[in-house]
């Protein structure tokens, strides 16, 4: 087979192109630490890599979500800590008021007491992310005076974040069942009648607010405790969200990064190559026709 002088010429810029576009192949993934940079470098790659960025986004959102779940936990686990402190005090000077009969002495109780109850409603209106801390998925606050009393304005939305596949954790509790309006008897309301005992002398009614502290401090520690456990499965999922990040950023890095070594190598063969590529054009230019009919 004749091989014209133009189709030698040809094949040997040919040759030199594609060793060419293999070296700047090999630069790139040297230069930039990636092996993948686009579908046609490895198409069943490159999908399986879109596959992995897409769960590992959904991991990263999940670690957000838990992120804020646990900012919820606390800040409410150390509002209502703060509220049974108060009502610990409150307890003390209702037993302190039972035993003193002095006029003076309660009229002091009362005031403190007032500003316990004035603190508690501040804990209660807590607000956070611009909605109420206790008030489900109201923006208001949870509390209010009615003038004949106390009432919960709010309502009773569960604020959940998804931690999982098929997890979600409440992260809140509401005033409605914190602060015992729920069961009927809200620790407002139990406060302002010890106050009243308290004015009027009434000793039954100073007695009497004693076991209705008590009641109220029970109320919150089991308000408390459904915040911890929201806290421990939260904490759970964390540390299993932080493996299956890490399993999945393993993964996509083993598919997208270069192996340094072997990418390296791989530049210098490509190099060589092109030189080689190169010399051989170079020749085949300079060929004459007369080379060809010897």
């Amino acid at each position: 087979m004749r091989v014209t002088h133009l189709g030698s010429y040809h094949a040997a810029l040919q040759r030199v192109t594609g060793s060419s576009e293999a070296m700047a192949t090999a630069r790139d993934q040297v230069t930039s630490g990636r092996r993948l940079r686009r579908p046609a470098d490895d198409p069943t790659g490159m999908s399986r890599a879109l596959e992995l960025r897409a769960a590992l986004r959904v991991a990263q959102q999940e670690c957000r979500n838990a992120d804020d779940g646990v900012m919820w936990v606390n800040l409410a686990d150390a509002r209502l800590q703060n509220a049974v402190e108060k009502l610990q005090r409150a307890r003390e000077l209702a037993v302190r008021g039972a035993t003193f009969s002095n006029a003076d002495e309660r009229s002091g109780i009362a005031a403190e007491i007032a500003a316990i109850r004035d603190g508690l409603v501040e804990i209660a209106n807590t607000h956070h992310q611009g909605r109420g801390l206790f008030a489900g998925f109201s923006s208001q606050d949870a509390v209010v005076a009615t003038g004949s009393g106390w009432a919960y304005q709010s309502d009773g939305g569960a604020v959940n974040r998804r931690i999982g596949d098929t997890e979600l954790v409440q992260v809140n509790v509401t005033a409605d069942d914190v602060f015992g309006f729920a069961s009927g008897r809200d620790v407002f309301s139990v406060l302002d009648d010890f106050e009243a005992a308290l004015n009027a002398g009434d000793t039954a009614g100073i007695n009497n607010a004693i076991g209705e502290i008590d009641g109220a401090m029970d109320t919150i520690l089991t308000s408390l405790a459904h915040l911890g456990a929201a806290g421990n499965r939260i904490e759970s999922a964390q540390n299993t969200i932080l493996e299956r990040t890490e399993t999945l950023q393993r993964q996509l890095s083993a598919l997208e990064d270069t192996d340094l070594t072997e990418a390296i190598m791989e530049l210098q063969l490509n190099q060589t190559q092109y030189e080689a590529a190169l010399a051989a054009f170079a020749q085949t230019s300079q060929a004459s026709l007369v080379d060809f009919l010897r």
